[in-house]
């Protein structure tokens, strides 16, 4: 605006958007005038006050727009085949059936509702502590069985005589997609609203599910008048939706450390000597086969498994002499834990002390991370010490010990373990070492406030 138009006193912005207002003092006038700027009224600024939160794309992180495209892609399918099914359920409790009677339906109703209860209290029970830690692999796991169990209602006319069965069967598995589901998208909600507006993203996200349910049921009602139920479409859904939803998984960046983003984090580093940053990190973090059989994360890159929180009965299962418990005390005097070696079961237990903090977990796990692998290169173990040769400069440290501190292991697969002056050594490392990785994960972007790694509950006072 000119001078000769009048002066402009502020100019305001209304977020990311392209909403102004300009407050003018017009040429030879006392009072203000207020401009609008900006397209505000038409359908887009409009559905997207609807359904995206207040202040984006700012108030959110930056994979939301990512990960709501894959995730609102896989609820249009999930929709469809979930209608498809729900006729055949129908079918198979009685609708449609002269020879069947209202009790009869509804007790299979009772029945198949009263297991899917007890489902989700066992399964809450047996996993409830996972969800946080592996919050990806459980999304996808979910709505991996939420098919499956949309498979089983879709063949119910197959079943015959154990329609029932196959119904309860059925709905255990859909109990345990909500607990899973629920939890996990809590997760997920949690990591996007990045100004504390929880609430504003899950009722947008919710919105936004529901939009998408709608157009959805009515394309699927669509398809069951015209089309029927046709086999080949509902597997051509099922596919998509797992398709979508594992894109939608790997379209999240988060900045929390769980025990496989923070185990490729350690290797990276003890590789390249570089931090890696948490999208590098996230998009090879392993989701669908993570800690099933042989693909232990830790057991792979460490030789040892690691387990955090446990119990002082693993030492005095190994040896119950008082003598082994001073000095282990004393090398990990100056720490809130103690890393202790089982080199017969390759396991690395980590004792936390009572007063053990985020920074005390973190520091333990990549201080059992180490040990792990000198473990395993003073036994000249080749199928880790041969990852090991591009370790710099810890793969030197290695070799270098790989001819000392030996002690014989007692009925081991691995021939020796490390001894006390070893342990003390290692001690001393870490305590270097763990402030310029520490260092590194903050410049990086990694959040050290909490962490996601699962730990037990045992503290040692």
């Amino acid at each position: 605006m000119g001078t000769q138009q009048g002066e402009i006193l502020f100019r305001e912005l209304y977020g990311a958007s392209t909403k102004e207002r300009c407050y003018v003092q017009p040429a030879e006038q006392l009072k203000v005038v207020m401009l609008n700027d900006g397209q505000h009224s038409d359908v887009s600024g409009i559905l997207a006050r609807i359904f995206l939160p207040q202040g984006y794309p700012d108030s959110v992180s930056k994979d939301y727009f990512a990960y709501q495209i894959w995730d609102t892609a896989q609820a249009f399918c999930s929709t469809i085949t979930g209608t498809l099914a729900t006729q055949e359920v129908l079918r198979g409790v009685g609708v449609g059936n002269t020879a069947s009677t209202p009790l009869a339906a509804t007790i299979v109703w009772v029945i198949k509702d009263g297991c899917g209860h007890l489902g989700r209290i066992l399964f809450a029970y047996s996993h409830g502590s996972s969800l946080d830690s592996y919050s990806k692999k459980w999304r996808l796991y979910a709505d991996t069985l939420n098919d499956a169990a949309m498979c089983i209602e879709i063949a119910l006319p197959l079943f015959g005589g154990y329609t029932t069965f196959a119904l309860c069967v059925s709905t255990v598995m859909k109990s345990i997609v909500g607990v899973a589901g629920s939890a996990t998208r809590v997760a997920m909600t949690q990591h996007h609203a990045i100004r504390g507006n929880m609430g504003d993203v899950s009722a947008k996200d919710s919105a936004q599910e529901t939009a998408v349910n709608l157009v959805a049921s009515i394309a699927a009602l669509l398809i069951i008048t015209y089309i029927g139920n046709n086999i080949g479409l509902i597997m051509l859904m099922m596919v998509l939706h797992i398709v979508f939803n594992y894109l939608a998984v790997r379209a999240v960046c988060l900045r929390t450390l769980n025990e496989p983003r923070y185990l490729l984090v350690i290797d990276s580093y003890l590789k390249k000597e570089v931090v890696s940053n948490p999208c590098e990190i996230n998009r090879s973090e392993p989701i669908i086969f993570y800690q099933l059989g042989q693909n232990l994360l830790d057991l792979k890159i460490s030789g040892f498994q690691i387990k955090l929180g446990q119990s002082l009965r693993c030492i005095t299962k190994y040896t119950s002499e008082a003598s082994y418990l001073k000095k282990i005390k004393e090398i990990y005097a100056d720490k809130n834990y103690i890393v202790f070696p089982d080199t017969s079961a390759r396991i690395m237990h980590v004792f936390l002390k009572n007063n053990a903090a985020v920074e005390d977990i973190l520091c333990a796990y990549f201080h059992a991370v180490l040990l792990a692998l000198i473990t395993v290169s003073i036994n000249n173990d080749y199928l880790v010490s041969a990852k090991m040769s591009d370790l710099k400069p810890f793969a030197q440290v290695c070799k270098t010990l790989q001819e000392w501190n030996r002690a014989a292991a007692k009925g081991s697969g691995l021939n020796f373990e490390p001894s006390y002056k070893l342990l003390r050594y290692v001690n001393d490392i870490v305590l270097k070492e763990w402030r310029n990785f520490r260092m590194g994960l903050l410049r990086t972007g990694w959040d050290l406030s909490k962490h996601l790694i699962a730990v037990d509950e045992w503290r040692v006072q």
